[in-house]
């Protein structure tokens, strides 16, 4: 009977131990969740590096990393995935992805694109639509055709239905971009792009209050450095709209 428990306790032990990068990553999120991004970091990358590394894990902290604005290690970090023979390319897919992101925050963005057209024309994902849909319009184009395709792809997903809207907006089609634009602001009360965007298309409809009450939302909005529309642009749309 004592060996039964001693098996038993060993068992335990060692479920706890292969557990551990699964709860240091949990715990991970419930600390970027109430703002302590210095313990999210040291316990995202413990996650991350234990047992010779987990690829997933990898992934996550770099973007963790992304949204503190530390984009040349979350670079290096995804390379790292990337750049190993070993690792399939199926499960190098986000890694690029993010690796993209990063491009275009450190200012290179037609290597970005350059990435995400390539990876595009091999794989269709719910995060390659979204963060090429919002490269391709950078130059303010439209890019309603893509918009609609990665719609069609997933329709909840909120990257993709902020690229649609815009490109409502871009084609003058208000009805659907007023469609669009309620049901971000519904199902994500604290996405900034929904209420700029949100804002932008109440003052295209000559609607001036109304676009000043959306703006004024953004400030309730979560931030990060992946945020897309930046405090500048917040403020220039504000002058934009007190002026029209």
């Amino acid at each position: 009977m004592n060996l039964l428990y001693i098996i038993l306790a060993a068992l335990l032990i060692f479920a706890g131990y292969k557990l551990t990068p699964t709860i240091l990553k949990y715990s991970a999120v419930r600390a970027l969740a109430d703002g302590d991004n210095d313990k999210a970091v040291s316990l995202y990358k413990k996650a991350a590096n234990m047992f010779g590394g987990n690829n997933q894990y990898k992934t996550e902290y770099a973007l963790v990393l992304m949204r503190l604005g530390e984009y040349q290690e979350a670079e290096r970090i995804l390379n790292t995935i990337i750049l190993d023979r070993s690792i399939p390319q199926k499960d190098k897919i986000n890694a690029k992805t993010y690796r993209a992101m990063a491009y275009h925050k450190e200012g290179r963005t037609e290597e970005a694109i350059e990435e995400m057209t390539e990876l595009y024309e091999r794989v269709k994902t719910t995060v390659v639509y979204g963060l090429l849909g919002y490269l391709k319009q950078l130059d303010g184009a439209a890019a309603l055709d893509f918009c609609l395709e990665a719609y069609d792809y997933n329709s909840d997903d909120r990257d993709i239905c902020d690229n649609l809207l815009v490109a409502y907006i871009r084609t003058g089609d208000f009805d659907k971009a007023d469609e669009i634009a309620e049901n971000l602001r519904e199902g994500y009360p604290y996405f900034a792009e929904a209420f700029y965007h949100s804002a932008l298309l109440e003052l295209e409809k000559g609607n001036r209050e109304k676009a000043l009450e959306f703006l004024d939302k953004t400030a309730e909005c979560k931030r990060s450095k992946l945020t897309t529309v930046s405090e500048e642009e917040i403020e220039k749309l504000r002058r934009e709209i007190e002026n029209a």
